[in-house]
């Protein structure tokens, strides 16, 4: 199996500065959001850490879409992840 995650341009540096990671041959048929974060933790630990929190739920100003469509219309952290998925995560800017 392999997906690509996009990375936003404001933590590329917790994912040694590539805007677009590869995740190769992770669970197979069948993986979720959260074994495709589960992967990343092995990987990036430090871009991991910044998109879930310490139980392990995706942070509240953490986007993510799976071939263009937000996890929330689906099955949130469940939502399936097929071979060749776009993994795109995009943290929410804010302020005043």
């Amino acid at each position: 199996m392999s997906v690509t995650v996009l990375v936003p341009s404001a933590l590329a540096a917790f994912a040694g500065g590539r805007r677009e990671v590869e995740l190769g041959a992770a669970g197979g048929p069948g993986s979720t959001v959260a074994e495709v974060f589960d992967r990343l933790a092995e990987e990036l630990p430090a871009l991991e850490r910044r998109l879930r929190d310490e139980r392990a739920a995706i942070r509240r100003h953490v986007n993510v879409y799976v071939d263009g469509t937000d996890i929330r219309d689906l099955s949130g952290p469940t939502t399936a992840v097929p071979d060749g998925a776009t993994v795109q995560v995009i943290a929410a800017v804010s302020g005043g």
